[in-house]
């Protein structure tokens, strides 16, 4: 097995030098970095292209399907250097959902299959980890969060993304500045999760676009690459209630928080008309960058499909276009995202303790309540259509599994005491089912971020990144998913965390 650090192989224009980044880039009074409105507390009031990908709440199947020889014994080739056993293992591959087993040779997943079919792949060097029943299944892929703010923060925030169980991200607002930091602290500090950045276009705070120094970065979309650059992230509108631009945007963005109910009018400020940002779009795709959007109000959100749409001008979106957040869908907007191929990424924030503290509204006006955040309708509206999750919290942030637990009870934790806010009843009802949760942070992750070929599923020749958890999520009561742990993470076949006392399911790692 390699060392637990992995060695970052920096793309030549990215490998800038100290004196380049000192003397060429300057700080801004307004980086628009971060596009979260939320903290770090808990209490925060795939792989198939588009149209083949299922969004299927069914129970998954009860038994592994082989990919394996029929006689496993014969099988040629080389040995593994670890193989899990006896395990759940989730794959979230549509023709082997599970397994019992799995080999791992460098990097790579070698083998899924049961347990005979792996074990036949043993040699004299192979250390096998007995799972003892507990979980295997993919890192969960977060499409869009902002974890690297500050210089000495990087090894902290990855070894936090990791005992979470993270081993992919995106970071969807990198300005001039912060890609200089990132770059600095790896001079030092090593890449340890799969990172993609999407380049500012424009500024949170005010629209204006930025100089555009852009075009020094190309795209960058080798998954095989551990930093990578898929494209860049435009504000369509204001990033909403933040402290980050001051209180005068938000007096300009939500007076009915402050004055009176807004009675189901619409919600939203425009950056840009429809036909401005499918200037945009088209330049920027034209040069190979896939579009993050991020969209908080309606009547923005309406706009961004318009100028996707207009930019792609009926062609499929192969450059696989994103909208980011979508707090608000009006009812007539849900089908839309499919009918264009515009790829939504949705938030996981627990927002039922927000609401308990709001008489069970969002503070828009009752008959807006069932347009905040409707997964549910938004996954039947679209069939086969790859939703992603994000986390969209800046630094450390929350850990994956809480993200889950939302989804799926709408339910979440009081970080100030630990009871458990119960979900108004019109939230309640975009609960969706774990197996649709999950694709979201995981293959439909990676979709998003131009990666599902290596990432996402396990499976033969994919990258072996994977986590170990306490207990299934699939079989387990849902109210009981929170106190899931995240037991081992691996990326890359080296194991980045091992929870202490669990080293027995920790490869590499001995009591």
């Amino acid at each position: 097995m390699k060392s637990a650090l992995i060695r970052v192989p920096l793309p030549a224009h990215l490998a800038l030098s100290l004196t380049a980044i000192a003397l060429g880039l300057a700080l801004t009074a307004c980086s628009g970095d971060s596009d979260s409105d939320s903290d770090a507390s808990d209490d925060s009031g795939p792989g198939a292209p588009l149209g083949e990908l299922a969004t299927s709440t069914a129970a998954p199947a009860a038994t592994a399907v082989s990919t394996a020889t029929s006689d496993p014994t014969s099988r040629p080739g080389p040995r593994a250097d670890v193989i899990f056993i006896n395990g759940q293992i989730i794959t979230m591959e549509a023709d082997q959902p599970s397994a019992e087993a799995l080999a791992v040779l460098g990097e790579d997943i070698l083998l899924v299959g049961s347990n005979a079919e792996v074990m036949a792949l043993a040699g004299p060097g192979t250390q096998t980890i007995d799972l003892a029943g507990r979980t295997l299944m993919p890192g969960f892929v977060d499409a869009h969060t902002h974890p690297f703010g500050r210089f000495e923060s990087l090894q902290q925030d990855q070894q936090y993304l990791l005992a979470g169980g993270t081993t992919t991200i995106g970071d969807a607002a990198v300005s001039a500045d912060k890609l200089a930091n990132v770059m600095v602290a790896l001079e030092v500090t090593e890449l340890r999760v799969r990172v993609s950045l999407y380049l500012s276009y424009n500024s949170k705070c005010n629209g204006l676009q930025t100089e555009d120094w852009i075009l020094d970065h190309p795209p960058i979309l080798d998954p095989a690459e551990m930093l990578r650059i898929p494209g860049i992230k435009i504000f369509a509108d204001p990033a909403g209630p933040t402290t980050s631009c001051g209180w005068a945007e938000m007096s300009v963005l939500l007076p009915p928080v402050f004055a009176e109910q807004r009675n189901a009018e619409p919600f939203g400020q425009d950056l840009f008309t429809a036909a401005e940002m499918a200037e945009v779009i088209t330049k920027y795709q034209a040069l190979g960058y896939q579009v993050a959007i991020h969209t908080r109000g309606d009547v923005t959100t309406e706009t961004v499909l318009n100028a996707i749409e207009m930019a792609l001008a009926g062609e499929p979106n192969s450059f696989r276009h994103r909208v980011e957040h979508n707090d608000f869908i009006r009812p007539e907007l849900l089908a839309r995202y499919g009918e264009i191929g515009a790829l939504p990424v949705m938030r996981g924030r627990p927002f039922a303790c927000f609401l308990g503290l709001t008489g069970g509204n969002h503070g828009f006006g009752e008959e807006t309540n069932t347009w905040f955040y409707p997964i549910r309708s938004l996954l039947e509206a679209n069939p086969g259509l790859p939703i992603a999750w994000h986390s969209d919290v800046a630094q450390a942030g929350r850990r994956p599994i809480r993200d889950l637990f939302d989804f799926v009870t709408r339910k979440a934790i009081n970080g100030s005491d630990g009871s458990v806010c119960q979900p108004p009843a019109w939230y309640a009802a975009e609960a969706i089912g774990v197996e649709d949760a999950l694709r979201m942070m995981t293959i439909n992750g990676a979709y998003a971020l131009f990666m599902e070929d290596k990432v996402g599923s396990l499976k033969a020749g994919k990258f072996a990144d994977l986590i170990v958890l306490s207990q299934n999520p699939l079989s387990i009561d849902p109210d009981a998913i929170v106190d899931i742990e995240v037991l081992m993470t691996m990326v890359g076949g080296s194991v980045e965390h091992c929870l202490p006392g669990h080293e027995d399911v920790c490869a590499g790692v001995t009591d």
